[in-house]
């Protein structure tokens, strides 16, 4: 995968981090709360959820977290149902300079691997290794940035896209053919962002951060850093919110398996549920709240991991891509094989196309990799053995991947829709966080904002 994407964004300057709220340790037990203890709900036992409820437990509070799945972790989630590890929904700490991901994780002794994104093969729409593509992207990448330079970051309606259109219109772009520009968009921001460049607001994106340093993977599964900070949590699964009920002094939290009060309660759930509306509350929530959810939106990344009797790839080669027909479709691959020592390949697919092929049965989509993987290494490679195939666009407790700022909405709408309501409901999750979005650093600083805003309220 071309790393095009962060350049276009400010380095994030790491300052303080610990001013957000506790350590990033957790405590492995929390104490036993006093009976007169204020009492939370944390709605969501995600990253955010639950590194709020570790952080609000281990003051002394007694916290309630309701979990709609049948398990915690949320969008990060890993199946072990191979013997090993696969992450189904995040898998990289993206740059570990300052990322309190990489300190948590260090602080458990988790072993992570240094991913080399330049370590990979290139194949053009008929299967042949291509040589010339990293050239060509980088001259590429040289003069879309130098486009954005030029262009005005006030402008919610100027897309990704037409930051490239605009270099292409300048000639910049003329020695990519059609299927090397798109494969170029794709690779360099829709591999990222999950979304289309076409929905993407380019100005959206000036206001994002990211930590310096490489990304590293999570050979043991990256929900180990979850089931951490959940350890001695008093957490219920299958517990679907209805409602919540915010007119009086106690929050009453309507489920699936009863109601609930509480003084106070964070809300963590993904903004794609919250533009569902499955969740009612009372009274209305502000108009600048729902303005926010009403026009972010959630992007799609789907994985497709397939098991093969025997390695039949160059095991030496970390990413594959492909320069395919049609933009985006089976472009880019990882091979798994040195990090798990099984015969696994990963495919990605994002946005439309991402989206598109959860209407086809297991077996199509196997098939329609099966004709890519062909193409790359010949008609006589096995067919797998196994294969898990995520869809997380009709995901009911996510729908969607995660979250990006589209054409016509602006970065601030993040904040709207992280603002606290009576100062009895609070939101967290990656769309709420202002400057690490789509991330899971993201999604646990909102949860340590969150809990460190309603401690601030105790303290007062």
């Amino acid at each position: 995968m071309f790393k095009v994407f962060s350049t276009l964004m400010p380095v994030a300057i790491v300052l303080g981090l610990t001013a957000c709220g506790s350590s990033t340790s957790p405590q492995t037990t929390p104490p036993n709360p006093p009976a007169n203890a204020k009492k939370i709900i944390v709605i969501g036992a995600g990253m955010s959820g639950i590194k709020a409820a570790n952080q609000l437990a281990n003051a002394g509070l007694q916290v309630q977290v309701l979990e709609a799945r049948d398990r915690i972790g949320g969008r990060t989630w890993s199946d072990r149902s191979w013997g090993v590890a696969v992450d189904l929904g995040a898998s990289w700490i993206h740059g570990i300079s300052g990322n309190p991901i990489h300190t948590l994780a260090q602080s458990l002794n988790t072993p992570l691997v240094e991913w080399d994104y330049d370590n990979q093969t290139t194949y053009d729409a008929s299967g042949n290794i291509d040589n010339s593509i990293d050239t060509k992207i980088e001259s590429a990448n040289d003069a879309v940035l130098a486009t954005a330079n030029t262009t005005p970051s006030n402008d919610p309606n100027i897309t990704l896209q037409d930051l490239v259109d605009q270099t292409r219109s300048n000639g910049a772009l003329n020695e990519l053919t059609e299927r090397e520009l798109e494969f170029f968009v794709n690779s360099s921001f829709e591999q990222d962002i999950a979304a289309d460049a076409d929905k993407v607001s380019f100005a959206a994106l000036t206001s994002t951060e990211s930590f310096l340093g490489p990304d590293v993977v999570f050979p043991q599964g990256y929900d180990t850093l979850v089931t951490a900070l959940a350890d001695g949590l008093d957490i219920k699964l299958n517990t679907y919110v209805n409602a919540i009920d915010y007119q009086g002094s106690i929050v009453s939290v309507q489920t699936s398996q009863g109601t609930y009060t509480a003084d106070y309660v964070i809300v963590t759930v993904p903004l794609g549920v919250l533009k569902k509306d499955v969740i009612l509350f009372n009274p209305s929530l502000p108009q600048e709240k729902l303005n926010a959810i009403e026009a972010l939106d959630m992007g799609v990344l789907n994985k497709v991991y397939l098991r093969f009797p025997e390695v039949f790839w160059d095991n030496n080669v970390d990413n594959l891509a492909q320069i395919s027909e049609q933009k985006g479709h089976w472009s880019y691959w990882i091979n798994l094989s040195k990090l798990t020592s099984q015969p696994i390949l990963l495919g990605f697919n994002v946005a439309s196309f991402g989206t598109e092929i959860e209407s086809l049965s297991n077996q199509e989509i196997v098939s329609q990799a099966m004709v890519q993987l062909r193409k790359f290494f010949g008609d006589n490679i096995p067919e797998p053995s196994d294969s898990i195939i995520t869809r997380w666009a009709n995901d009911p407790f996510s729908f969607g991947s995660y979250s990006y700022v589209p054409k016509g909405a602006t970065a601030s709408m993040r904040q709207d829709l992280a603002a606290p309501v009576n100062n009895q409901v609070f939101f967290a999750g990656e769309a709420t966080h202002s400057e690490y979005p789509s991330t899971v650093h993201g999604a646990f600083l909102s949860g340590q904002r969150e809990a460190s805003r309603i401690l601030a309220l105790l303290n007062n």
